[in-house]
């Protein structure tokens, strides 16, 4: 009954897509995530999984801590502001509290023409989120979670709070995990001085495999297109981790756009890497690199998990 009514709510937000109000830029949430150019949903073990898929909490570190910041500078087609993401979050397996802040630069859609394609000035939009994430196994190795939320958005216009939700499932096995996570599950909106901007909803799908506990490749790809500053994007991501020293990780991977139209494939690489500077407590950092149409950016932050 509860497997049944898990797939229930995933269809009818499959099946509830809205059209777009305003087109927006979100950075990636989460440095190690962002080493791994944002294939994450089918890894999501620490506490970063708040955001990226809440189920993954269920299979992830019996404590993690993770405080990091990220930047964005948007493409050399656009003069738009840089866009940020700051995360706090611990994650335990049936619980986790995160807060999250990101700042992004949103265009309003102009009408009769698709969407980010023709947009007047930009503005900024400042996201504040606080949510409490709570996960449940299913089955051995089947796991969902959600993430309760309050989305507090700022603008040159207003300042309003509202309630938002983020889904997950994961399925964990020897080979390896694939997870599903549906993000900003009731689009909340926020006003600008030139229209509404809405917080679209963002399905995605991902897997990981892991190669002798040293090794981890993963995939990710959006099953639903946002209107970015600039055009329409679907990500897909290719990302990998390992750990060639007892105290360090690595890891790289590359995103692109597959939703073509204007900003055409506009791949961005991602490198990063983690130091263990005492017991558990690691250092991450990540750089970010891609074409005039790609964004480029860098973050850094601390990761405690045991």
């Amino acid at each position: 009954m509860r497997t049944f009514a898990v797939a229930t709510v995933f269809l009818l937000l499959l099946m509830g897509q809205a059209p777009n109000v305003l087109a927006q830029a979100e950075p990636i949430v989460g440095v190690r995530a962002a080493g791994m150019a944002g294939a994450f949903v089918g890894v999501a073990d620490d506490a970063s999984a708040t955001y990226w898929n809440p189920a993954g909490l269920a299979s992830g570190a019996f404590f993690s801590l993770v405080l990091d910041r990220s930047e964005i500078r948007p493409s050399d087609l656009l003069a738009a502001p840089r866009g940020s993401a700051s995360l706090v979050a611990i994650g335990t397996p049936p619980f986790g509290a995160s807060y999250y802040r990101i700042t992004m630069p949103v265009a309003p859609a102009i009408a009769g023409t698709p969407a980010g394609r023709n947009t007047g000035s930009l503005e900024t939009l400042v996201t504040s989120q606080f949510g409490v994430t709570v996960d449940q196994s299913l089955h051995d190795g089947v796991a969902v979670g959600a993430t309760l939320k309050a989305v507090r958005g700022t603008t040159p216009l207003e300042s309003r709070t509202a309630f938002d939700a983020d889904l997950g499932v994961m399925l964990s096995g020897q080979a390896g995990r694939a997870g599903l996570s549906v993000r900003n599950a009731f689009e909340p909106e926020f006003m600008t001085s030139s229209g509404p901007v809405r917080l679209e909803r963002r399905i995605r799908g991902g897997f990981s495999v892991s190669i002798r506990n040293m090794v981890r490749l993963a995939a990710d790809s959006d099953f639903t297109t946002a209107d970015v500053a600039g055009g329409a994007w679907r990500d897909a991501a290719v990302g990998a981790e390992a750990q060639p020293f007892s105290w360090g990780w690595v890891r790289g991977g590359v995103h692109w756009n597959t939703a073509g139209g204007d900003l055409g494939a506009a791949p961005v690489a991602c490198v990063g890497g983690s130091g263990a500077v005492y017991g558990s407590l690691m250092v991450d950092a990540q750089v970010s690199a891609g074409s005039k149409k790609g964004n480029r950016g860098w973050g850094v932050g601390l990761r405690y998990n045991f």
